[in-house]
This record gives structure tokens, C-alpha cells and sequence, in this order.
């Protein structure tokens, strides 16, 4: 089904049945909050909590582009004790050796955030290490950025952003000693200078997307209290300094970002957890999270504070809107592999782990055809 809607057309693929597959489920076990790899050969690692954003971490892996999930897989001892939604990245050093790297945050005591990694492509992993006790870490690490130095080369330094429950959003820097070691930066604010914009609207959660020609970044924020839209920020220095936080337009009013461009069409993907207001008011119950949804434009249309090209509604959420953080990767031929977690079934009374999968030159033919 599409419509238009002003200046974008809006893409419901929620019956669509086709193009959704089973992860995970358990009766009387909720399952949410996922996270996802995508790796060279094409295998596709998700992981998530067993538990409401805490709880043993679990970890999948698809070889055949999400069609189909292993059963759940061996994983150390450690990811027993988790305590956040767990967060998993690829990095690849100047000298070629790669490494998957999993991240899961301490929002309560002892705080400091743990991480775990793989450097044989998920086959064994490394326990838990412990870093920056005290400092409480919510959705640790969000977004994890390699950065480039003053001439525009790579470096082997990356900078992750997690924000704390005063909504202080922190950034941190990750490098590599001589013998490979990870070594941490202490914790810096991320948006000092905008500490009013960034406590009035309550921005978390925060996704950074690089532009296509690599100089600039983007940051893509939850505005928690609801006050605003989600909002969008820009850094042409390496996420030194920003623009002021501004409000995005309502079609990216959501939850737990997460961006990957087209490599056919160079376009974007931000899936989220939509969140609809009501008004433009401060009163809690004027707004409703709903269901998993994702946005289709271009850089410049968030440069630019264009509507885009396409609001799609993934999948249907049965309970309050308890859905859509999501792994987001997207395959060699455009495919986009989408994970997340909802009340997927008005008859299952917990959450479960669902994959969509998406072509967008299919949905261009899709909706030309409807239109």
C-alpha cells in the first residue's frame, strides 16, 4: 500500500509477509533490543538481551542474507551479566586486521561500560572487560565513527557517544596500542556548548552518519521529553564542534536511529521506533510510540531539512509502541537486512525478534506501479 503525504510518499509493507522472517522467540521470555553485523562474506550477526534492555546477551548469525538464523550460539560467560542493550561493530585498522567489537553499558552501579571482541568473524570471543566504573553509561556505545585526521586520511581512532540519565551526552575515543590492545579515552562531553538545547529537548540515543563525500558528520538524536521533533546536528571537524541541535521533520520523529546507505542508489535507510505528537506540547500523554518504521532519502534532504522520498512502516507493534531498535545492514546488491524486536502478535504476550528485508529499487517499481 502507498500514499502521499505533502512532499513524501508513505510505504505501508506491514502485511507484507513476504518479506519478513522469524529470529527469535520464546514463550513467557521477552526478547528485545537488537543490534547487527553485516561481515565481509556475507554472514549477518544479531544480538540482544534476553530481557527488557538487560539480561544474558544472545547472539544469531544468518548466512543467506537473514532468510534464515542459526540457533542461538555459544558466547562467553561473561555476557551472562549484562546490563544494557548490547551494541556491535566492525572495525577495520590501517594494517587490514578487522575485529568485531561488543559494547554493553552499566547504567546502575558499578557503571562504566563492557566489551567483548572477536577477531576470527564471531567463531570465539573474548570476556567482558570492565571500563570507567562509576561513570553510569545508557546505550553504550550508540554510535561508534572512525575519524580522519586534518589531511582527510583514516585514522585508527573511532569515537563512540553514549549519554547518561541527566542527558549529558558523552563521546570517547577508541585507539590501539602496539600489541593491538583497546585502549579508551576518558569520557568528554559531546554537546557542551549546546547544553540548553540539549536538556530542553532530552537528547539520547544519538546515531552519527557521514556525509557522502566524507567531511562531515551528522548526528541524529531521540528527543526523549517529547518537547521537540528528533533532531539533527552537524560537525566539519572530525565531531569536534557542532551546529546547533535542530528539530528534523516529523517523518524522522523517532527512536534509536539507525542509518546505513543504498550502495546501488547511495541513498539512505534510518529505521526507528516511531513516535507520533500529537500537539507540539510538553504534556506527557500527548504522544504515542508506534510502530517500527524507516525513512528513505538523501544526505542533502537531511542537510537540508528535506521531507525525503519514502516514510515506510516496517512492521506493526501490538503493545505501546515497544519496538524498532534494530540492527541495520545492508547487503552488496541493496538489500537492506533489518532486525528488531516487538509485540509482533496480538496472540504472543511477549516481545520477539523479527527480520525485514528490503530492496529499495523493488520498492521504487513497487510504488511507481500503485501510483
Amino acid at each position: 500500500m502507498s500514499y502521499k503525504l505533502t512532499a513524501i510518499k508513505c510505504v505501508d509493507l506491514s502485511a507484507d509477509k513476504d518479506i519478513q522472517y522469524l529470529v527469535d522467540r520464546e514463550e513467557g521470555q521477552y526478547l528485545g533490543h537488537p543490534d547487527s553485523v553485516l561481515l565481509e562474506d556475507g554472514t549477518i550477526y544479531t544480538f540482544y538481551p534476553k530481557g527488557h534492555g538487560k539480561g544474558p546477551i544472545i547472539m544469531k548469525k544468518s548466512t543467506d542474507g537473514g532468510k534464515t538464523w542459526s540457533d542461538r550460539l555459544h558466547t562467553p560467560e561473561s555476557w551472562e551479566t549484562s546490563q544494557e542493550t548490547p551494541t556491535i561493530y566492525l572495525i577495520e585498522k590501517s594494517d587490514g586486521t578487522k575485529r568485531l567489537e561488543l559494547i554493553s553499558g552499566l547504567p546502575r552501579d558499578p557503571g562504566g561500560f563492557k566489551t567483548s571482541y572477536s577477531e576470527d568473524n564471531g567463531q570465539t570471543w573474548t570476556e567482558f572487560k570492565h571500563y570507567f566504573p562509576g561513570f553510569k553509561t545508557i546505550v553504550a556505545h550508540a554510535s561508534l565513527i572512525r575519524l580522519k585526521d586534518e589531511n582527510g586520511s583514516w585514522q585508527d581512532k573511532w569515537m563512540a557517544v553514549f549519554h547518561d540519565s541527566e542527558y549529558n551526552n558523552w563521546k570517547i575515543y577508541l585507539t590501539f596500542d602496539e600489541n593491538g590492545n583497546e585502549q579508551w579515552s576518558e569520557p568528554v562531553r559531546l554537546l557542551e556548548e549546546h547544553d540548553e538545547i540539549e536538556k530542553h529537548a532530552g537528547l539520547c540515543e544519538i546515531e552519527l552518519v557521514r556525509s557522502p563525500d566524507g567531511k562531515e558528520i551528522a548526528l541524529l538524536a531521540r528527543a526523549q521529553h517529547k518537547r521537540t521533533n528528533a533532531m539533527i546536528a552537524f560537525s566539519q571537524d572530525e565531531g569536534n564542534t557542532w551546529t546547533p541541535p535542530r528539530e528534523m521533520p516529523g517523518f524522522l520523529m523517532g527512536e534509536r536511529h539507525k542509518a546505513q546507505y543504498c550502495p546501488v542508489s547511495g541513498r539512505l535507510l534510518i529505521c526507528f521506533r516511531e513516535i507520533v505528537r500529537k500537539k507540539r506540547s510538553m504534556i506527557d500523554d500527548e504522544w504515542v510510540a508506534g510502530d517500527w518504521c524507516a525513512w528513505v532519502g538523501t544526505y542533502d534532504d537531511l542537510k537540508n531539512n528535506k521531507p525525503g522520498q519514502y516514510y515506510i512502516r516496517l512492521m506493526q507493534e501490538f503493545h505501546k509502541g515497544d519496538c524498532g531498535y534494530a540492527g541495520n545492514v545492508v547487503l552488496s546488491d541493496g538489500t537492506f537486512v533489518l532486525t528488531s524486536y516487538g509485540y509482533w502478535d496480538e496472540k504472543f504476550d511477549n516481545p520477539y525478534i523479527m527480520t525485514v528485508r528490503l530492496n529499495l529499487s523493488e520498492l521504487d517499481q513497487t510504488v511507481q506501479k500503485i501510483l
